[in-house]
């Protein structure tokens, strides 16, 4: 009877085996949790894992795998059984440090001077944020689940977990993995048609090709997709002319057996739509994403910070991480802060005090109410000296222009809005001019102090009258 160690070593070969066969995601999402635990006297080698997920997963898709592994390595024919077993790594691992801990307890955390790479090209209409990849999503218990389904659709699109609907507050990652699942197809299958919208893009292209007369074109580029993926759905509530053609596009990918993925803010029965519609969201798997706890929060900011180029001390991640809102956006954005202070003061490195004075802002105690838009115009307009025609219309002088695009700054960092709702806060704009603002102000944070001064004293007014 082999001892445990014994075991433990066979089991190590096979990992190695599987490794060099998959790619780095798949092997981390179903391989890095699982743990070895007997081999049987009738030659079954038990292997542990935690949830029923993921076994049945296993078996599904690496039973065979796995034998032929042991095979190599033990040179005798071995049946592989998985089980759950609780004992197994613990999702929360992910987030470790290269040490192995949750917190690295280094002094100091020195980061890299140029943005992360990411795997894969992008989409040829550049639909994906290079960002957005399964390697670059922090995984801990609060999204583990929605980020393995994710992940699980991206690798048998339209075979498994069809529809997926992905659900939870805002800034918590939805998008993330709507836009990883769209990389990886794009990646690994790269006949297959992916498209990735917002719910107000697919309502945009409808309405457009109904006044173009070319609703046939609108139809058959949404139905010859083999990768459907729209965020928001939700906001197709309302709506009744479109929640009919997204209804038809629904039911002829599904009869072609093509992948569907939706993104939400609540749940499918929550929305207000007809209950064919929720039936039909309903049907495949719904997975949900919770706030993110301290851990995972630390992870994020960690992560950030080194794609960002930001040198900071670790009690600096620890209090960002214990202080922020669930809202990821809103942490970025305060790392975000954070780097440009340090480039205008020439800091090579954040220490607590200076992140205290920088984010005192945007981490005040929680406002009763949410913050608008339009409280956001009106102090702009206000600080700015500019009428609200002026912010939302179509002049294009530079007193109007870097108004208008601070305003639309601080509505993405301050408010849960997507680009395109934002947009239309600003007199219809496209979604794109938004990211483009949103880019410039970042720009200019970090070379002109007194932006940076401008949005510190615009988002205080702002908070306070909200």
């Amino acid at each position: 009877m082999p001892t445990a160690t014994e075991i433990t070593a066979v089991w190590s070969q096979v990992l190695d085996i599987v490794r060099d066969e998959l790619n780095t995601p798949s092997f981390k999402t179903w391989f890095e949790h699982t743990a070895p635990i007997e081999i049987t006297d009738d030659g079954v080698f038990v292997v542990g894992v935690q949830n029923d997920f993921a076994r049945a997963w296993l078996e599904d898709r690496y039973s065979q795998r796995l034998s032929a592994a042991l095979e190599q390595v033990t040179g005798v024919g071995l049946r592989v059984r998985i089980v759950v077993d609780r004992d197994a790594a613990s999702p929360d691992e992910l987030t470790a440090g290269p040490n192995g801990t949750a917190a690295d307890t280094q002094e100091q955390i020195s980061t890299r001077s140029a943005p992360l790479e990411t795997k894969g090209p992008s989409s040829p209409s550049s639909q994906f944020d290079p960002k957005y990849t399964f390697d670059l999503f922090v995984v801990g218990e609060s999204n583990s689940f929605a980020r393995n389904a994710a992940l699980a659709v991206a690798e048998q699109p339209g075979v498994k977990y069809n529809p997926l609907f992905i659900w939870g507050g805002p800034g918590l990652g939805k998008t993330h993995l709507l836009q990883a699942i769209g990389h990886y197809v794009t990646e690994n299958f790269p006949h297959k048609k992916v498209i990735f919208v917002t719910s107000e893009q697919f309502t945009d292209d409808f309405v457009n090709s109904l006044r173009a007369k070319k609703v046939d074109g609108f139809k058959q580029k949404y139905r010859s997709a083999d990768v459907l993926l729209i965020d928001d759905i939700q906001f197709l509530e309302s709506k009744e002319g479109i929640q009919e053609q997204f209804f038809n596009t629904f039911n002829e990918l599904q009869r072609r057996g093509k992948a569907i993925c939706l993104a939400s803010d609540r749940p499918p029965k929550d929305i207000d739509m007809e209950e064919r519609y929720q039936s039909r969201f309903a049907m495949g798997l719904n997975a949900d994403i919770q706030p993110p706890n301290f851990e995972t929060r630390l992870a994020i900011l960690r992560q950030f910070a080194e794609s960002q180029g930001i040198t900071v001390q670790q009690d600096v991640l620890t209090y960002v991480a214990e202080i922020a809102s669930p809202n990821i956006r809103e942490m970025e954005g305060a790392m975000i802060r954070i780097g440009a202070y340090m480039d205008l003061s020439n800091r090579p490195v954040a220490d607590l005090p200076m992140v205290r004075d920088v984010v005192k802002d945007i981490f005040p105690e929680r406002s009763t109410r949410p913050i608008s838009v339009a409280t956001i115009q009106r102090e702009a307009e206000r600080l700015f000296g500019v009428s609200h025609s002026d912010l939302i219309g179509s002049k294009r002088s530079q007193a109007i222009v870097y108004p208008r695009q601070i305003a639309m700054y601080l509505s993405r960092e301050l408010t849960d809005l997507s680009l395109p709702k934002i947009g239309a806060e600003f007199g219809g704009r496209d979604h794109t001019t938004v990211m483009h603002a949103q880019a410039k102000i970042q720009k200019l944070m970090s070379e002109q102090r007194e932006v940076l001064n401008q949005l510190q004293q615009l988002t205080n007014t702002i908070k306070q009258k909200s």
